[in-house]
């Protein structure tokens, strides 16, 4: 594996320490390590250890010097054969991320501090996983920035335990009261989060106090704000402590400073991400006091591995302090109990793996997306390609989006992990509505999206939401996906159609068979609706599906048709159940009022899912080119299916128990809402014999039509 590391400078601090660390634990184990930023006194180090140095000014905010870099790293990934692109920081973040979605590798980021949710911090929030160092900056990123919680990964800073060998308890006589004085190390650059003032004035209460005490501070001003050390010495030599200050400046040798120091402190005044400097110190045995504050709280345990005290406390810090001072029996428990936490929490060993484990992941479990937003009948044909797609991808997060009319009927689907549902009718109709949907589905950071539906707006919601492979056919708007697949240039079964596409993502076909999913609820209402409709068990039922889209008027058969279909089949003692939308409802009176057997009415009585079990309970089910004849090949009903201006060659689902009924005249398959010649022949010379045929031909015991005289057909199903 080849992992870029993006920062904006390989100075001596924590995060660069973090990068140097890292890299060196992934070459150990044998993988590859390239890091960019805009140097620094690491780099030595770095490039020592086996890892590749890129020089890049990628530590400046200017966006047009950061959109010159863009290209430059995109070629380096795409050169370099890159895995994954690990960003530390806001500007290389920016970059790395375009980079990333151009050389379509996976994008990591690692959270290092409390960022204010403005736009310009929103990119630490985007990789596909996001890695913080404490639980406490976990939860402010899903508070502040709405990251999901699967999205994120607490993975603490490791310490090399080897670089830190514990050193045993100072002697119990180490008062403070004459003698060598009291070492107090604040570790870390001088800023005003830091509290290097509360320090100062905690060290002046110690000094009034008698207490023989140095504050080492270790870490300096940057280059370009060389004011705010002045400021501090100043505020020394007011408080009239000057003499016990050592201004130690940037130290490369952490390691041997600690063995100087009695305790370390880290009385930041803004919230931390982590502490690297106090789990060296704990992992040296030097005690610690922290600020109540941020990571502070989680990374130490007051009273059993540290202290921790108010912020911005100086009277709390001193009094905090002057307890180490005067109780060893404290210092040597706390010692004692933060070396063993260190050894099981916080180590560089457990950092490399967890970290190593994020990058495995992000190669070996894509989180896929699909798409299908229409057509329930679609949608019950890709129930193979959801098969295929979980088969190929055993242990990914896989995301569907449906339309709302269709969340029923994938409720309960075993093959995907979420189902999200796009609802432009209502929720989703304005374009604020849209934006919401689409925030959503960033969220998300998927890998890979496979458009089963194939329109312009799956196509442009797939490329916003930053997929960063997008595989669909080649119609509209083609350049928005990565991997366009060609349309085949003849018709395709609609299973087929779809493992053609799918088949550009490495997915194999798992078979043809169509699935729905009703729960045990769905078939006890259909079971309380036969006995209230008056359907008995014992007779043949059969199903008869007349209505649909009322667009599509030119699928329907005539109305006098189906009823003369019902009294034909009621002559041979055979039951009729009318099913239907709430839409089909007038249309299943009309037809019941113009049959002399009056079938039983079921349209507008049942969810998808509901009649999905009423078709189970039918012998024969009769349908026009439409959703319910998918699903009774999902439910494995024989069924009679009447097509007239569509092509059952594109639209037949996969069924051996189904017959189809089509009569061939010079304009069809038009694919037209409206017949142009006004005669609609196409459905008029299917005639009520051939569909009573059809219902024998799929083994239901009916007596020759021709010939009411004649025995039954099948007397084996009598």
């Amino acid at each position: 594996m080849h992992v870029l590391q993006l920062l904006p400078t390989l100075d001596v601090g924590g995060v660069e320490r973090g990068v140097l660390d890292l890299a060196r634990g992934l070459i150990r184990r044998g993988h590859q390590v390239s890091v960019v930023s805009s140097g620094g006194r690491l780099v030595p180090e770095l490039t020592a250890s086996g890892a590749t140095h890129y020089a890049m000014p990628v530590h400046r905010k200017s966006p047009w010097l950061m959109s010159q870099q863009v290209p430059r790293v995109t070629e380096l990934i795409r050169a370099a054969n890159v895995d994954v692109v690990h960003a530390r920081s806001r500007v290389p973040a920016w970059i790395g991320w375009a980079a990333a979605r151009r050389a379509r590798v996976p994008f990591v980021t690692t959270c290092h501090g409390f960022y204010r949710p403005h736009p310009g911090s929103r990119v630490m929030t985007w990789g596909r996983t996001v890695i913080v160092p404490s639980e406490g900056l976990g939860r402010y990123l899903i508070d502040r920035f709405d990251v999901p919680p699967e999205r994120l990964r607490v993975i603490p800073r490791g310490v090399d335990l080897a670089q830190f060998p514990f050193r045993e308890p100072r002697p119990s006589d180490h008062s403070g009261r004459g003698g060598s004085p009291w070492r107090i190390g604040l570790i870390g650059r001088i800023t005003p989060l830091k509290g290097h003032d509360v320090a100062l004035q905690a060290l002046h209460q110690l000094v009034q106090q008698h207490r023989s005490v140095r504050l080492c501070v270790i870490g300096d001003a940057p280059a370009e704000k060389p004011h705010l050390r002045q400021r501090l010495e100043h505020l020394a030599r007011s408080l009239g402590i000057a003499e016990h200050v050592e201004w130690l400046g940037m130290r490369s040798d952490i390691p041997e400073c600690l063995q100087t120091l009695d305790a370390v402190i880290a009385p930041s005044t803004y919230p931390e991400s982590f502490g690297r400097s106090l789990m060296e110190a704990q992992a040296a045995g030097v005690p610690v006091v922290a600020s109540r504050t941020g990571a502070f709280g989680d990374l130490i345990q007051d009273g059993e591995t540290g202290l921790l005290v108010p912020p911005r406390n100086p009277g709390e810090l001193a009094r905090a302090l002057r307890r180490l001072i005067e109780d060893p029996a404290l210092r040597e428990r706390l010692v004692r109990q933060a070396r063993q936490r260190v050894e099981e929490t916080f180590t560089l060993e457990r950092m490399v793996d967890q970290t190593l484990d994020v990058y495995q992941d992000c190669l070996a479990r894509p989180r896929v997306l699909v798409w299908k937003l229409s057509a329930l009948g679609d949608l019950v044909l890709a129930t193979p390609s959801l098969r295929a797609i979980r088969r190929r991808f055993p242990d990914s997060p896989i995301t569907l989006v449906v339309g709302r009319a269709l969340y029923e009927a994938v409720a309960r689907c075993p093959y995907v992990n979420e189902v999200l549902v796009y609802d432009p009718a209502r929720k989703d109709r304005t374009w604020l509505g849209k934006r919401r949907f689409l925030r959503r589905l960033a969220r998300g950071a998927f890998d890979v999206s496979l458009d089963l539906q194939n329109s312009r707006f799956t196509h442009l919601a797939a490329a916003l939401a930053g997929a960063r492979i997008r595989i669909g056919y080649a119609r509209r708007w083609k350049r928005l996906l990565t991997q366009p697949v060609p349309l085949p240039k003849g018709p395709l079964s609609p299973v087929a159609h779809q493992h053609r596409l799918l088949a550009a993502a490495g997915v194999a076909p798992d078979g043809e068979h169509l699935e729905v999913w009703p729960s045990p609820l769905d078939e006890q209402r259909v079971d309380e609706l036969l006995r209230e409709l008056g359907v008995e068990a014992a007779q043949p039922l059969v199903g008869i599906h007349p209505g649909g889209s009322a667009r599509w008027n030119t699928k329907r058969w005539e109305t006098d048709r189906w009823a003369a279909l019902c009294d034909r089949l009621a002559e041979q003692g055979i039951q009729v159940v009318v099913t239907g939308s709430q839409a089909d409802e007038g249309l299943g009176v009309r037809l019941a009022r113009m049959s002399r057997s009056r079938p039983h009415l079921a349209a507008g009585k049942t969810g998808l899912m509901e009649l999905a079990c009423l078709i189970r309970r039918c012998q024969v089910y009769v349908t026009l080119d439409s959703a319910p004849l998918h699903l009774a090949a999902a439910v494995g009903t024989p069924a009679v299916a009447l097509f007239g201006p569509t092509d059952p060659a594109r639209h037949v689902p996969p069924s051996p128990s189904l017959r189809v009924i089509k009569k061939d005249v010079f304009c069809s398959p038009c694919y037209s809402t409206r017949c142009r010649t006004i005669t609609h022949a196409c459905m008029k010379r299917i005639s009520v014999d051939e569909v009573l045929q059809a219902i024998a031909d799929c083994r239901l015991p009916i007596a020759d039509f021709n010939n009411p005289k004649s025995e039954i057909r099948n007397p084996k199903f009598a």
